[in-house]
């Protein structure tokens, strides 16, 4: 597989094959300054920051990853990141834990390494 990061192997992709394999599940999605989110998974896909910073694609700082948007069900610690209803995930920003919160299995960092 061709990771647009090699990051995303453990991180973006490590969760979506959890999911595949778990549909429908609540994850516990902690960042490193104690903020905290209960999310289900809804949807993956590719993306820039092009849009959002208004780079062109010929410009060095123009970045390609990946991404999955995860519906937040529960606001266990907020924090300084804006997010509402929707919690996007990729690399630039990535929590220190992602944990099953039915099963209490540790999603990220994988157990595997």
């Amino acid at each position: 597989m061709n990771y647009l990061h090699p990051e995303e192997e453990h991180q973006v992709w490590a969760l979506e094959r959890y999911d595949g394999d778990h549909p429908g599940t609540r994850y516990l999605v902690e960042f490193p300054d104690g903020e905290a989110y209960i999310c289900r998974l809804d949807t993956a896909y590719d993306s820039e920051n092009s849009g959002e910073l208004d780079i062109d694609e010929d410009n060095p700082l123009y970045d390609e990853f990946h991404q999955v948007s995860m519906e937040i069900i529960e606001v266990k610690n907020r924090g300084l990141r804006p997010y509402g209803e929707w919690l996007n995930l990729d690399y630039r920003d990535w929590p220190t834990r992602i944990m099953d919160a039915d099963r209490g299995a540790v999603v990220y960092p994988s157990p595997a390494g």
